[in-house]
């Protein structure tokens, strides 16, 4: 028998509303303790309002989400920040105003991922330190966002779609990181719609349509097919 897996992120019946506009339906989903956990679907299924409501962003409700055992269904976003879960959006969540040494600053925890970690595996970003956000490439913004939520030194990466719209060479960069990270026992939730790029990294896979989880499994699991049914337009 397998030993049961020790959950750093647990939802339940997950709720989520825009107005009186209802998003979610009953989302349980969980991320293991240095799992790369994968949330995939086609636009507009709900992927992002799920990330966000984990966030305390969007109004949810009858529902429960634990953060290392600890109940943060009511909890702020800066609260939940400060707890070590980290949220990086599509667009990397760059300040555009400052400078990426600035977005850095405005980061940095102390703890075991430091400015010269980000330089060893991101080595491109040191050049762009002293650019603002709003002057970079739509690869570096995405690789200066990740850098950026390392920094905080997170127990839990949340990625909203790390690659979409980028070249080969970055999003293979990109996955290269994330899984040095999976190997040193960061635990990741994602979203994305590149299907060898979530097959290379993912543990586990949740798969959303129309505001609900449709099948979950393993890669090992999950038939190919029934993934590609579901991403496709």
């Amino acid at each position: 028998m397998m030993p049961e897996r020790e959950n750093i992120l647990t939802v339940e019946r997950l709720k989520a509303f825009y107005g009186k506009s209802q998003i979610l339906f009953d989302v349980d989903l969980s991320v293991g303790k240095g799992e790369i956990v994968a949330l995939i679907g086609r636009n507009g299924v709900g992927k992002t309002t799920t990330l966000m409501s984990i966030m305390g962003m969007v109004e949810k409700r009858d529902c429960r989400i634990l953060f290392e055992g600890e109940d943060i269904t009511e909890r702020k976003p800066y609260q939940i920040a400060r707890m070590g879960l980290t949220f990086i959006p599509d667009r990397g969540g760059v300040f555009p105003n400052l400078t990426v040494e600035e977005n850095f600053a405005l980061s940095l925890r102390e703890g075991y991922f430091t400015p010269d970690y980000v330089f060893e595996h991101f080595p491109q970003v040191r050049g762009l330190l002293k650019r603002k956000g709003g002057q970079l490439s739509g690869g570096e913004r995405r690789l200066v966002g990740i850098s950026r939520g390392l920094l905080t030194n997170p127990r839990l990466l949340v990625i909203d779609e790390p690659s979409e719209g980028l070249a080969p060479a970055i999003v293979r960069e990109i996955a290269g990181v994330l899984s040095h990270l999976k190997k040193e026992g960061l635990s990741m939730l994602i979203t994305d719609q590149n299907l060898p790029f979530i097959m290379a990294l993912a543990d586990r896979i949740y798969i959303m349509d129309n505001g609900q989880i449709k099948v979950s499994g393993s890669k090992e699991e999950l038939p190919r097919e029934v993934i590609e049914k579901y991403l496709a337009v």
